[in-house]
């Protein structure tokens, strides 16, 4: 009469091999992302060159010609586009009213690199008959604004606030026969005008 194998040994070893084959299973499936694809992360994109471009009016006030203005517009540009390499625009606008008496605002401005935005700032302002510049807050694209109030030759009184940042400078000035309140939101408002950043 044959002897009989005890049965215990084949479901062990049966066992054993189906924990081995599911454990090699598991440790295969947890080194896998989800879907069993790598995906791969997405490099950071560099930010899109801005440009300036001059709108038809500034505050209400149509462009103007008056020589004053103009010559006042144009005054900072060759300081703006020494402080500037791979410039991409260039703007200089004057506006006014009709009256040879209204107020005025002219505006300057380039864009491109600007690898030092504070000491730019600071040789931009300096031929400007004021005596203080106070920093105020820049808001967007991490620069710096600074603001100032002075008199012009005919001793009219005159407002100019500079900005620059990594890819833009410029200077807004403001012109009247009146003393000037504080006119930081209108700076801010013309400064975003040009820089194509409104609303």
């Amino acid at each position: 009469m044959a002897k009989r194998r005890p049965r215990g040994g084949r479901r062990s070893a049966a066992l054993l091999g189906a924990l081995v084959t599911t454990g090699v299973t598991v440790l295969v499936a947890g080194c896998a992302p989800p879907g069993g694809e790598r995906t791969a992360t997405p490099a950071p994109t560099a930010p899109a060159p801005r440009k300036l471009a001059l709108p038809e009016t500034v505050l209400g006030l149509p462009r103007s010609e008056r020589p004053e203005l103009v010559q006042l517009s144009r005054s900072p540009l060759d300081r703006l586009r020494a402080e500037v390499t791979d410039p991409t625009s260039t703007v200089d606008g004057a506006y006014a009213g009709r009256a040879r008496s209204a107020d005025g605002v002219v505006v300057s401005g380039v864009s491109g690199t600007v690898t030092d935005p504070a000491g730019a700032l600071a040789r931009v302002l300096s031929p400007y008959p004021v005596k203080t510049f106070r920093t105020v807050e820049y808001g967007r694209f991490g620069g710096e604004v600074r603001c100032g109030r002075g008199r012009t030759e005919d001793k009219g009184y005159l407002t100019v606030c500079g900005w620059a940042d990594p890819q833009t400078a410029g200077v807004v000035a403001f012109v009247s026969p009146r003393k000037q309140l504080e006119l930081n939101t209108e700076f801010y408002a013309i400064r975003d005008t040009l820089d194509g950043t409104v609303g």
